[in-house]
């Protein structure tokens, strides 16, 4: 292996002009700007016509389609094709719905510029060098994944085999050894390059030319420099900028809440229900759907095709801040969200505030997820983690009971000795789309009412 990122960008159309590979990426690098240090662009950007992106997935490794934890922030997606969306996502303008159901990063979608990709769903094949499909092709002993630019009119991202092991794990813990590499991670600096971006001098960013030591998982999130990058090339994301901020179902259709729509005239974008064979990439489209409340709310009836994946508005012109946000969305589904932290803990005689939050999604079909606290209270003392149907805010034991009853004990459980824990709770069948409110009493003899309470968690349970 060697010691540079090998990521070859070809120019596919200089090579099917005849010009040698090594000649095609020189005559690349005479047009680049002179910068001794940080990001480097290529000189192109997307345009609001080449949003799109589709993923065939043959990836052959059992490893790259192993997950099969669904993702409210993802709807539909499993394996491959959620580790390469979630890839793509980093680089959003907003989070992505919640934008923190990845436990190695503290949210999805960080560009912070006017460029959103849109999930336009799985594709039949591998497309052509403009086809903005994401695929594996058999091996290479030094490459590992490629994108083919120049990306005016489009873009293709490969993924070699051999013998690289493609890891689709959501936790980020790589298997089948040395060759093991994050799918996600890859994805994200890839699609650096389908951006407009070159590699970067500055060590720690996405789109630095070094090989990471930890199998690209670090290339998940987006950094400084790549967040200055891509906002060189798009912008800084405008507060004029279209947004979806959540929708509602309902009867005859949706309601789309957000901002910066036109009165009139919006097209309305979603992914495609199956795969798009011979399709090129063009969202399932309603037109000219009008607005209410001001430019906030539009209502519109999702068309037969349109399946799980993104929701986009597009508003009349060709600036990048026309498209709205990719948010996430299920016509099949309500709206079911990641667990949610909410009110404030006691603070602990040790002078925290003593907290709960989560580290997994709580699944139906992984049959638990993960809870982690932190109270400060060094030694290890007893602590009870509880739950109820609802919210609520009360006075008790000189904090707040968040949880309302009745109550049921779920764990009794010690701290550890720097009064801490993390916490495997089951989720038993047929939970799917109820919610429950947990929250920890721990053992707190120092302080007043010796014991304390921390913040409460929210978690309705997913497929």
């Amino acid at each position: 292996m060697i010691n540079k990122l090998p990521y070859q960008r070809a120019l596919s159309r200089a090579v099917r002009a005849g010009l040698p590979t090594g000649a095609a990426i020189l005559a690349l690098g005479l047009l680049l700007p002179a910068r001794s240090e940080g990001f480097m662009v290529f000189g192109d950007r997307l345009d609001l016509s080449q949003r799109d992106f589709r993923i065939w997935n043959n990836f052959s490794d059992p490893e790259a389609n192993s997950n099969s934890t669904a993702d409210p922030d993802f709807p539909g997606a499993l394996g491959a094709e959620l580790a390469i969306w979630k890839g793509v996502a980093e680089w959003g303008s907003q989070p992505h719905g919640s934008g923190r159901t990845d436990p190695t990063q503290d949210e999805i979608g960080s560009g912070a510029s006017n460029f959103d990709a849109f999930y336009s769903g799985l594709a039949g094949g591998p497309g052509n060098t403009n086809g903005n499909i994401i695929s594996e092709i058999p091996g290479s002993l030094f490459i590992k994944a490629y994108t083919e630019i120049p990306i005016r009119d489009g873009w293709r991202i490969r993924f070699y085999q051999d013998p690289w092991v493609w890891n689709d794990a959501p936790d980020g813990i790589l298997s089948s050894g040395p060759d093991a590499w994050d799918l996600q991670g890859v994805a994200c600096h890839e699609f650096g390059h389908a951006l407009g971006l070159d590699h970067s001098a500055v060590p720690g960013s996405t789109m630095h030319a070094s090989s990471p030591t930890d199998g690209g998982i670090s290339l998940r999130s987006i950094e400084a420099d790549d967040i200055a990058g891509i906002q060189s090339i798009y912008g800084v994301r405008s507060a004029t900028k279209v947004q979806i901020q959540s929708y509602e179902f309902i009867p005859g259709g949706v309601r789309i809440l957000g901002s910066g729509f036109h009165p009139t005239n919006n097209e309305i974008w979603f992914t495609h229900a199956a795969a798009t064979t011979g399709s090129d990439g063009t969202p399932v489209q309603v037109m000219g759907v009008p607005s209410g409340g001001g430019g906030t709310r539009i209502f519109v009836a999702p068309p037969a095709l349109s399946g799980p994946g993104d929701l986009m508005v597009r508003r009349p012109g060709r600036d990048p801040e026309d498209l709205s946000n990719a948010f996430p969305f299920d016509p099949n589904s309500p709206l079911l969200a990641p667990p949610l932290t909410y009110g404030l803990g006691k603070v602990s005689s040790a002078g925290i505030q003593a907290s709960l939050d989560w580290t997994s999604l709580p699944s139906e079909a992984t049959g638990s997820f993960e809870l982690t606290c932190l109270t400060g209270i060094v030694g290890g003392t007893p602590a009870i983690l509880f739950s109820g149907p609802h919210r609520t805010s009360l006075p008790a034991l000189g904090g707040t009971l968040l949880v309302a009853r009745p109550l049921a004990r779920d764990q009794v459980l010690q701290l550890d000795f720097f009064g801490t824990a993390n916490l495997s709770v089951p989720v038993p069948a047929g939970m799917i789309g109820v919610t429950r409110y947990y929250q920890l009493w721990f053992k707190d003899p120092a302080s007043s009412f010796g014991s304390g309470l921390t913040n409460a968690v929210q978690v309705t349970f997913l497929p």
